[in-house]
């Protein structure tokens, strides 16, 4: 399994009232990571638009551990743990130094960009999240 790494500041003001980060910015961070990702792999959004192909979440699940503050020095890794036909799924874990703060889960599928409707991953795409498993 091949992780990809994605580092930053927490730039989160106004913290929310309990003086940490809102839970709802690691969904977005963790959707930004697996953007990032994906464009490294040659699959990110304006690609996969000029091919009438759009990613989706189809669902999220995440587990937090530990708060994460203002001008933290955070790091998210992602890995692909499964690819079927028709989805992708893909792990998180969000850290500040070595404390975990969060693991998460997504499962990713492709949707028709004009229509929406899902559509089997292509073969070239799947072949190459598939390439990351071992």
């Amino acid at each position: 399994m091949k992780k990809f790494e994605y580092s930053f500041t927490v730039n989160e003001k106004p913290e929310n009232y309990i003086r940490h980060v809102n839970n709802l910015s690691y969904l977005q961070w963790f959707i930004d990571t697996a953007i990032e990702h994906a464009q490294t792999l040659g699959w990110g959004m304006q690609t996969c638009k000029a091919r009438g192909l759009a990613w989706v979440a189809k669902s999220h699940q995440i587990e937090y551990l530990a708060p994460a503050y203002q001008d933290d020095e955070v790091i998210i890794q992602t890995w692909i743990e499964k690819v079927t036909p028709t989805r992708i799924t893909r792990r998180y874990e969000c850290k500040r130094t070595k404390q975990v703060l969060a693991q998460a889960c997504t499962v990713w599928v492709m949707v028709d960009y004009e229509s929406g409707k899902a559509k089997a991953l292509p073969k070239d795409i799947k072949e190459t999240f598939e390439k990351l498993l071992t």
